[in-house]
């Protein structure tokens, strides 16, 4: 996987939309950061990809907008032990590999897992939590909420439909800034009140909670093509149906590696599959939610053997 993010010489994104043409191998553009990735099976996906790179590098001399190859990086994403380690170039310079790189906000590593960025989530939340303790301390009660809600919260669940964390040391990382955001807007520091019982007084969803809402959510605006993404044609009804469940129960695709196992498809259809019978014949977005979240909030973070 290579992540090539460009450095244009000018403001005007039209002048980027023909990148893609006469490419071979996958790429999807962002503004003026682009990704282009292939599944390496063996030495000629090696070479069709530097291809392709050698015809970005073609593009870039006539349009004359130079890519910033110091900015751009080679993904590795397997499991094997010995991966290819192809020497890619792009405008006759070696693209840098790395072991992950941050792409539209989101940490991808190569295996996968959520750890780095949960982490780096979690130390820029606190931060700006911390701003906040020190310039709002004598502010009213709704306005620390209120600048909790706008400054800190986003950065700890800013695009959850891709990532979610599966492990409970990740979790507790991010729960912890909200228990301590509680604190700060109720100015409760005693150390004999709970954060947690802080949280549900301020009537607030754990973070676990709000990224499975939306995560189901993305789901089912999937499922009833509200969003410009083709359902999978992997996902399947479940072969058998007790008396007690509803006929659009999914069949949960098998995973026995936990990158895939807690990837969005199998725990959103885990998700789907516990909801009622209301939030999956649902015909509107906001029908959904609200059928849906009593469901959702009665789930607990994967711990041992749960899954969800």
């Amino acid at each position: 996987m290579l992540l090539s993010p460009t450095q244009t010489r000018s403001s005007s994104l039209l002048y980027i939309n023909d990148i893609t043409s006469n490419i071979q191998s996958t790429m999807r553009l962002f503004a003026d950061d682009s990704v282009i990735y292939r599944d390496i099976h063996s030495e000629d996906d090696n070479i069709s990809l530097q291809r392709d790179l050698e015809v970005l590098s073609t593009w870039s001399k006539v349009w004359l907008m130079s890519f910033n190859v110091k900015k751009c990086a080679v993904l590795t994403i397997t499991r094997k032990r010995r991966p290819n380690m192809y020497n890619y170039t792009l405008c006759n310079e070696s693209i840098p590999r790395v072991d992950s790189y941050k792409y539209l906000g989101i940490t991808v590593t190569k295996d996968l897992r959520w750890n780095e960025h949960c982490q780096e989530k979690a130390s820029n939340a606190s931060k700006t939590l911390g701003l906040l303790r020190r310039t709002l301390a004598p502010c009213p009660k709704t306005v620390k909420e209120n600048a909790y809600k706008a400054l800190v919260l986003p950065k700890l669940e800013y695009s959850p439909e891709a990532w979610n964390p599966y492990t409970s040391q990740c979790v507790e990382n991010l729960e912890r800034i909200q228990r301590a955001a509680a604190r700060f807007v109720t100015r409760d520091y005693r150390t004999t009140t709970s954060s947690s019982s802080l949280v549900r007084q301020l009537r607030w969803d754990p973070l676990h909670t709000r990224r499975l809402l939306a995560q189901s959510t993305m789901f089912f605006k999937i499922r009833q093509q509200l969003v410009n993404i083709s359902f999978p044609a992997f996902i399947a009804p479940a072969p058998y149906i007790t008396r007690n469940d509803y006929s659009l129960k999914l069949t949960v695709p098998v995973a026995t590696i936990d990158s895939y196992k807690f990837s969005f498809y199998p725990r959103a259809i885990r998700i789907w599959n516990c909801l009622p019978h209301q939030a999956v014949t649902a015909q509107t977005l906001a029908a959904f939610q609200e059928a849906a979240l009593p469901a959702i909030r009665r789930m607990k973070p994967p711990i041992g053997d749960r899954m969800l």
